[in-house]
């Protein structure tokens, strides 16, 4: 797996339409998607969900991926959350799992990181 399936996902948090949005995760997503945040346990509508309130409170806000490390069917991504401004937000983790037709099936967030465990 290469980071190109992610860096797509990661447009679906952008300030972008309900459609394109929608669009993008019925594109990157497999039919049995489940979705794990420390705040969220469900699946897409639970993402949805998600992404809206980061757009509400930080328009205009992205999400970028660092590097990728990927191994069979599992991916460790560190990501950054980026202001309008350009400013960092936050940082964190996501952990994807793919099936063998490259669909993330599941997605498991760890944010925001923190320095030392």
């Amino acid at each position: 797996m290469n980071g190109k399936l992610y860096r797509r996902y990661a447009e679906a948090w952008t300030a972008i339409s309900d459609e394109q949005r929608e669009s993008i995760l019925a594109e990157v997503f497999a039919e049995k998607f489940r979705f794990l945040a420390p705040e969220f346990e469900g699946s897409v509508e639970t993402l949805l969900h998600d992404i809206d309130g980061i757009q509400k409170q930080f328009p205009g806000a992205r999400f970028e991926a660092e590097d990728v490390s990927a191994h069979h069917d599992v991916a460790l991504l560190p990501w950054v959350l980026v202001l309008a401004d350009e400013t960092i937000a936050a940082r964190g983790h996501d952990q994807i799992r793919v099936t063998p037709e490259q669909k993330i099936v599941s997605l498991t967030t760890f944010a925001p990181s923190v320095s030392r465990p």
